[in-house]
């Protein structure tokens, strides 16, 4: 009876290790996921910071911070720029109600329906007012239903200058 009861004891041992191990995993995984949303909120806190200082550094160009701002409005405006020169090399344009690219030809955007008429020179467009998230205070691209740094859902006609 000895092998049986040796052989007994071996298998509850090694469901122990595997239930201690099937637990192990179970908790990091857990702690992992914690530790995961932890990192995503302080990236959100450290853009809404940066947004902050960028917007108050926008008005005072002979501050360090200023002189940065005005180094990232003017990318940006490159970055418009570029993304205008892809548009008219794929043969879209911008759709003025959700920004979506619409084939030139289409008199309607396939994303959100609105009607696809862009000024002939898209400097000639008009700009959009900036609105900004009525629960956290950060910008909104235009037509957003929700706020893209909280999610917090916007009231229509929110536009702020």
């Amino acid at each position: 009876m000895s092998l049986l009861d040796g052989i007994g004891k071996k298998i509850a041992e090694t469901t122990q290790n595997v239930v201690r191990s099937t637990k192990e995993l179970t908790d990091t995984a857990r702690l992992n996921s914690l530790i995961s949303d932890e990192q995503r909120q302080i990236t959100n806190l450290r853009a809404q910071i940066g947004k902050l200082i960028y917007e108050a550094g926008e008005h005072d160009p002979e501050t360090q911070i200023g002189k940065l701002c005005i180094a990232i409005t003017a990318a940006n405006e490159r970055i418009a720029r570029h993304t205008e020169e892809i548009r008219q090399v794929k043969g879209t344009k911008r759709c003025q109600v959700c920004g979506a690219d619409v084939p030139l030809a289409s008199a309607f955007c396939g994303k959100c329906g609105a009607a696809a008429e862009v000024a002939e020179n898209p400097a000639e467009a008009p700009a959009a007012a900036k609105s900004f998230c009525s629960a956290c205070g950060a910008e909104l691209p235009e037509g957003s239903v929700f706020c893209t740094a909280c999610g917090q859902k916007q009231e229509q006609g929110s536009a702020e200058q």
